[in-house]
Parts: structure tokens; sequence; C-alpha cells
């Protein structure tokens, strides 16, 4: 199957020349800051020989999130990796729990994109019955794997595959699951990128939304998901990818990878200064 562009010209620009330019506006705008590029030059020095890494990354319109997206794509520019999973939450609510794209490609302003099919073969082949099920209805309508895809597009060309998985399903239960069943598909000696995306808290006032996010980063810092949530049930209404944090945290724990690095926090207030209800974008890094 062929999954189009459904969300270009809304969220990212639909012109091919005008995306490439965004992105590499972002890119631009972060290399002209000496604090943020040599923080994640040295960032880059801890990375170069891990094989599996997860990134927590937002999915807003690009005119809101997309700097704080390219902190997390800073980093891939410089690792060789051609596998990526990309991991959102099910925004419309239709999908049967866990959704997986099995085959084909999903095309942006820039070109195709491959899925990768033997990954989404062995997730269904090692996962439950029924656990995992074939949906492309809920990719059509859903846009928030559509934003990442650009950014990697960008930085690797049409030299990547990816594996697409929507998660309606966010209980910690369902998330420790699909961390080991992803953590089971991992192509031997080839490195995988991870990339959980959600935004963080919605519609609460400048200073409100600074400080829930604080909380909220500082126990995915913890990388224990019993206390993330507990902590989290004041807030889960805030967080639509709460469970794919929890998936990232879990699979990259199944790895030895224990270290969390915040690269980039801002919220819509501090992109167009309106402060009276605002949402948060995050870049993390596990590693």
């Amino acid at each position: 199957m062929t999954r189009e562009h459904n969300f270009s010209g809304v969220f990212y620009p639909k012109d091919y020349g005008q995306l490439n330019a965004s992105i590499q506006s972002f890119f631009s705008l972060l290399n002209s800051s000496s604090v943020d590029s040599k923080f994640l030059q040295m960032v880059n020095e801890y990375i170069r020989d891990k094989k599996i890494l997860s990134f927590i990354v937002p999915h807003g319109s690009y005119d809101y999130s997309g700097y704080v997206s390219a902190f997390t794509y800073y980093l891939i520019d410089k690792i060789e990796c051609q596998n990526f999973i990309i991991l959102s939450s099910d925004h419309r609510g239709t999908s049967p729990g866990i959704s997986v794209l099995e085959q084909g490609t999903w095309n942006t302003p820039l070109g195709p994109a491959q899925i990768n099919k033997t990954m989404a073969h062995n997730l269904i082949k090692k996962s439950d019955a029924g656990f995992v099920e074939i949906d492309s209805l809920s990719f059509e309508i859903d846009y928030t794997i559509e934003t990442q895809l650009p950014f990697i597009q960008v930085l690797k060309k049409d030299n990547f595959t990816f594996l697409p998985i929507l998660q309606r399903k966010q209980d910690k239960k369902t998330c420790v699951q699909l961390a080991k069943v992803l953590a089971s598909i991992i192509p031997q000696d080839e490195k995988v990128i991870l990339l959980s995306s959600t935004n963080f808290t919605h519609y609460l006032g400048y200073e409100e939304c600074y400080a829930i996010d604080k909380k909220l980063i500082s126990e995915i810092s913890k990388m224990d998901l019993d206390s993330f949530y507990d902590n989290l049930k004041n807030y889960f209404r805030y967080v639509c990818g709460y469970g794919c944090v929890a998936t990232a945290i879990e699979f990259s724990k199944l790895f030895g990878n224990l270290d969390v690095i915040l690269l980039k926090h801002l919220t819509s207030g501090d992109i167009d200064d309106k402060k009276d209800s605002v949402v948060g974008y995050s870049s993390i890094l596990i590693l």
C-alpha cells in the first residue's frame, strides 16, 4: 500500500522546496547558538558506539515544535543508522490497541519512505495473537508519524526504512509487553533508533505548563515505570503519548540504556508569545 502525505499543508509545508527549507532553517538556527550546538556535540560523543538509541520527540506543527524536534534529528544526522521505529499514540481512537502498517511506502512531499516489511512481519509474528493488528485506517487519519518522516528524509534521503506503530492502549502492562516484542525484533548487528512521539502539557498557562513538564521529565529520568505511572495519575490527560514514553523507557532498559538527557524543552508560548494556553514540546534522549 501507499500512504499519502495527508497532513502536508497543515502541520508542515506541502511544497518540496519550502519543506526542505523549513527543516534546514531549524538546523541553521540551532547551529547559530554556540551553547546549543556545543552541547549537542558533547552529547554526540556519548552515542557514537551505541547500537540502540531512543528519543522522545514532539509532533506539533513545525512552526511550533520543529525547532525542538531539530535537537533530536541533529544527533540522528551524526549516526549511521538506516532502521527506525516510529511510535506514537493513536489520536483518533480508531486503533484496536497496537496498530502497524505491514508494508509499502509512505509518501511525503520529499518522496516515498519505505516501510520495513521484515520488522513489521516479525512484530506480528512474535506478539501474542491480537496484540498487534494490521490497521491502515488509523494511520490514514493520524498525523503524528507523518511529521517525523521529512526530518529523516532530509538527513538520510532514501537510505532508511521505518516501522510505524500507533499505540492506543497506553496502560503499563501494554507498554511493557510492547517493549519486549520490539526488543525481540531488532536486526542483529544493526543500529536501530526508536522515536517515541508525544507532546507534553496541553492548553494550560505558561508557568503551569513548565512546572508540570518539569515534573514529568524528572519522572522520565528515573527510568522507573511504577514511579512514572504513579505520578502520571494527575497529569496523564495533558500528555497525549505517555504510553509511548513508557514503552521507550522499558525498551531502553532492556538494552541497558538507563541515562536520560533533556535535549530541549519549549512551549508554544515561547514561539508566539501567547501564554494563556500553551503546549509543551520536548526532545529527550535515552542512552
